[in-house]
């Protein structure tokens, strides 16, 4: 069977997305000469905590960031499904529509590290390859000596030459061991609440998007 080229997946709230997630993405797609990556927002329901801003709005973030970066472009299934779904659940519809090519899922090392815990965890690695980014200054490289149940985990499922995810349709571990930004959503939120500068944290697109808007903040003096 002749493969497409790999699929880049990076799903999440993304309220609001920030440099946390597109830096650490960029590289890692980088490193393992993936071309396209698709940005998924999960979907909120309207009576969550009602500071979070709307599917809408995030959207519209993800969709600014697209633009500036030819690597991304939205995909608003999870949106679009008007209710909450589990990873396995978007890879299998995405599994169905593309037959032939190989899925890739960015996660974090601390996503990695949780992954027992995802619903049908197992499933995940017959519909996709995982691509691992560092998080919060947990360097893929310590990770192998923290669990018993995770060091085998790699042991079984991790590969080093990443042009492996290019040549099977699923089932791979790649440490892409990116540079590192602690950096978190809640935090910017509580930042922009709190009107303080948060030009490090966001892109200037999506920080003009959160002051016309109104996101995240009493007031729209905050940077």
């Amino acid at each position: 069977m002749q493969l497409a080229p790999p699929l880049g997946i990076l799903g999440g709230t993304f309220d609001p997305i920030h440099n946390g997630h597109i830096l650490p993405v960029l590289e890692g797609a980088n490193k393992a000469n993936i071309k396209k990556v698709a940005l998924m927002p999960c979907y909120i329901p309207s009576h969550k905590d009602p500071a979070t801003a709307s599917s809408n709005d995030r959207l519209k973030m993800v969709e600014l960031v697209c633009a500036e970066h030819p690597l991304f472009y939205a995909d608003a299934r999870d949106i679009h499904r008007q209710k909450p779904t589990f990873s396995v659940d978007s890879l299998t519809e995405m599994r169905q529509a593309m037959p032939t090519t190989p899925l890739c899922f960015f996660i974090g090392t601390d996503s990695l590290q949780n992954l027992f815990t995802w619903h049908n965890w197992e499933k995940l690695f017959s519909l996709c390859h995982f691509v691992v980014c560092t998080r919060e200054g947990d360097s893929v490289t310590n990770l192998k000596g923290r669990s018993e149940n995770l060091q085998a985990l790699l042991n079984k499922r991790q590969i080093i030459d990443p042009m492996a995810l290019h040549n099977s349709l699923a089932g791979h571990i790649y440490l892409a061991n990116t540079q590192t930004f602690t950096v978190s959503s809640t935090e910017i939120r509580k930042q922009l609440l709190n009107n303080q500068s948060v030009k490090d944290f966001l892109p200037p697109q999506i920080i003009d998007y959160i002051h016309q808007h109104k996101l995240y903040q009493p007031s729209a003096d905050f940077c």
